[in-house]
């Protein structure tokens, strides 16, 4: 073990913060200082160039919005497309209708400024302003959609003739730049007209105080008049840098010509700003005007110039104090962290045993102090995890689930000399059984009720394995009474701790009448335990039982953690082999019957055949099936047919031997091995089946079911392999089918039996 010690013998006593106060943070200054330096001259260029991001994020969104009235009706209009009444009125050029269909839109989308619907020809049939009769030119966009079929939403110039004609009236001095909505009306494979709307972007308030309200900038629209850009609509507010009517200097309007967007700080009428400008194009792809957004960056210029004089007055002051202060402070600082490095490096290479020992009259003695019992616990806790290892890599090396409960026992007690334990297994049906020669508990049978049921009453609880306690108190209880069956209910940790021997009956009167009616219930052990504890055994809603330990030495919380999480493992390890024992099962069992199936037949027919041949014992099979099945089916249907094979599976499981094996051969047949059974009792049990299902009443067919059944036996000296076995038995059922069905027939020694 090694032993770090640092002391500086005499000082005054005086915290670490104020010595951090007084000596490092000026000792720190000298670098923040000079990178205060350096932000000063950075902060404008980042400030820019954030404003410019902000600009050019916002112009994102800023398109978003200019569509978004388009898009709106774009979509109102698609559910028209698919109105069968409306198709009906353009097809017929049912004015009346379409007309009111148009009222409706306008009043619904109020700031659509004109809408109209065409024929197939492009001719307006009706529209807001009552104008019909002639071919609206829209830049090209109804007969683009003609073309191709898709609605289209675009910026579009339209000549003030057209406008004119339409009935749509805009003043001398106004832009004809509108947002266009042109959507086909489609009926069998054809375009047979179309509904565009018109949104006038002349003094449109929707855009600027949209974008003005979600993102805080400014915003406008221009359109290209006579070779310049004109705004066309921006917000109202006073001192707006683009007002109605400005025009775009020539630099930025011949980037946005050539189709880019233009993002950069500029001066507009004496004003800096940091604008963005998007082209907005027609529908061929022309530039036709554009979208701009913009912040002013007047109030980071006095930021900038305040920053500079501050920064140089600091660092002017700091670096003189920083130097002379940061001498002194760094001995009485540094060498007891030194010290504190020293003992980390030593703990990382592996030396656990490591104590940090600190004298300095101040909170490094409370580090040093940390340290030392930081280690003793991870020390502790290296310990721990090599027992969580040890029974996790045990656990994880076995899907038996007897095997994990034997040795899961004796592992615990290896690794916390516990005095006693027991583990439950919760079952709802129990058919228990206890063998003498050992302290464990079995079932007579697989039992499918282990750790199925997400409640434990009615049930009971099985101490499978348990040592270090007397046999004759260890028995079966009710699974929700009692102390485990609290535990296993509530499904948290009981935990006696420190048990004066007074707390319990003398071990003398336990031992009165083998111990009948006087015992607890986790069983008694040969010297009374200071501790016991109970822990729930389950995964999720499943219960699987509980684990009870005793010790006479005690417990601490670091044993109960353990536990609990062996406990927790116990539980996942015991339900995946209850899961893999059930998977094997299901593989060998027919789901509809519940017999094993053809694959279960042919391992468990050449086992009690190569037996027979060895011990020259008998063995014989019953190959059975069932008359007219097919008629069955197809007066009653399938469902039925499953039902009487369900029901003729368990008549055949329920009235064979355990040592029987019944299986399901294939459709309407069935196989049972006979072992140690000779021919004339192989007929005796032939009849017997034969009569059971005779005399069973199968719902809700009136007439009773018959089968045929063909016998063989061993020994036979005809039959020298199991396939031998399996057709001498099926070619009497052929033969007892052939002669009318309802009869047994088998052969032995030469001699032919037929029961019918």
């Amino acid at each position: 073990m090694s032993e770090i010690k640092y002391s500086t013998g005499f000082r005054p006593k005086m915290s670490i913060k104020k010595k951090l106060v007084l000596s490092f943070s000026l000792a720190v200054l000298f670098p923040l200082l000079l990178l205060a330096i350096t932000n000063t001259f950075i902060f404008k260029e980042q400030t820019k160039k954030s404003s410019l991001d902000k600009v050019k994020i916002t112009l994102n969104g800023a398109q978003r919005i200019y569509y978004s009235q388009g898009k709106q009706l774009k979509n109102a209009f698609l559910v028209s497309s698919y109105n069968p009444y409306l198709i009906n009125a353009i097809t017929y050029k049912n004015i009346p209708f379409i007309n009111n269909l148009i009222k409706s839109y306008k009043d619904a989308f109020s700031f659509a400024d004109y809408i109209g619907i065409t024929d197939n020809k492009g001719y307006l049939l009706a529209s807001t302003s009552d104008a019909r009769g002639f071919k609206p030119s829209l830049g090209g966009m109804i007969f683009n959609v003609f073309h191709t079929g898709f609605p289209v939403v675009k910026t579009v110039i339209i000549k003030k003739i057209v406008l004119t004609r339409m009935g749509v009236k805009i003043a001398d001095n106004e832009s004809n730049m509108f947002l266009v909505t042109v959507v086909p009306f489609v009926h069998n494979g054809k375009i047979i007209g179309s509904i565009f709307g018109l949104i006038n972007l002349n003094n449109n308030s929707y855009l600027p105080e949209t974008i003005y309200n979600e993102y805080h900038l400014n915003t406008a629209v221009f359109a290209s008049v006579f070779n310049r850009q004109v705004c066309l609509s921006t917000l109202k507010i006073p001192g707006n840098v683009f007002g109605i009517g400005s025009k775009l200097p020539d630099y930025i309007y011949g980037k946005i010509l050539k189709g880019k967007n233009f993002i950069k700080e500029i001066n507009y009428n004496g004003k800096d700003i940091f604008a963005a400008f998007h082209p907005i194009k027609n529908i061929d792809g022309r530039v036709i005007g554009s979208i701009a957004v913009f912040i002013s960056n007047k109030e980071y210029l006095s930021i900038f110039r305040k920053t500079a004089i501050y920064a140089g007055m600091i660092i002017i002051i700091g670096l003189i104090i920083s130097f002379i202060i940061s001498y002194f402070a760094s001995k009485d600082t540094l060498n007891p962290i030194f010290a504190i490095t020293k003992a980390i490096k030593n703990f990382t290479q592996g030396d656990l045993d490591t104590k940090l020992i600190i004298e300095t009259n101040d909170e490094f003695e409370s580090i040093g102090n940390g340290f030392t019992e930081m280690a003793e616990t991870v020390k502790d806790r290296e310990e721990r995890m090599q027992k969580y290892n040890i029974f996790s890599n045990f656990l994880v090396g076995s899907l038996d689930f007897d095997k994990i409960i034997s040795s899961a026992l004796d592992i615990l007690e290896e690794l916390l000399n516990l005095s006693s334990g027991i583990i439950y297994i919760y079952e709802k049906n129990s058919r228990l059984s206890q063998d003498d020669g050992e302290n464990k508990t079995t079932l007579s049978s697989q039992s499918d009720d282990i750790g199925l049921y997400t409640d434990n009453s009615g049930g009971f609880l099985i101490p499978w394995k348990f040592y270090g306690i007397r046999k004759f108190v260890v028995n079966k209880i009710k699974a929700d009474e009692g102390i485990p069956g609290h535990c296993l209910s509530k499904k948290k940790t009981i935990w006696f701790h420190n048990i004066p021997e007074n707390a319990v009956v003398l071990k003398d009167e336990l031992l009165e009448n083998k111990g009948a009616g006087k015992t607890i219930d986790y069983g008694f052990c040969e010297v009374f335990p200071k501790d016991i504890a109970w822990f729930p055994l389950y995964v999720g809603d499943v219960n699987i039982g509980v684990l009870t330990v005793s010790s006479i030495h005690g417990f601490n919380k670091e044993d109960i953690t353990f536990l609990e999480h062996a406990a927790k493992e116990l539980s996942v390890a015991l339900d995946n082999a209850r899961l893999h024992e059930k998977l094997n099962e299901l593989s060998i069992t027919d789901e509809l019957t519940g017999l094993y199936n053809r694959r279960k037949l042919n391992e468990a027919l050449e086992a009690e055949f190569d037996k027979a041949k060895r011990y020259n014992n008998n063995l014989s099979i019953l190959i059975i099936d069932i008359d007219h099945f097919k008629s069955i089916n197809d007066f009653y249907g399938h469902k039925v047919g499953d039902i009487v094979l369900g029901k003729i599976g368990s008549l055949l499981s329920k009235n064979t031997r355990n040592i029987d094996i019944a299986t399901r051969y294939g459709g309407e047949e069935f196989v049972i091995i006979l072992p140690q059974i000779d021919f004339k009792n192989a007929i005796e049990a032939a009849k017997k089946i034969k009569k059971i299902i005779q005399d069973f009443k199968f719902t809700p067919i009136e007439k009773e079911i018959t089968v045929s059944v063909g016998v063989a036996s061993l020994p036979d000296v005809d039959i020298k392999s199991v396939d031998d076995l399996l057709k001498i038995a099926d070619d009497f059922l052929y033969e007892a089918k052939n002669r009318g069905r309802n009869r047994i027939i088998g052969s032995f020694g030469g001699e032919k039996v037929e029961i019918n």
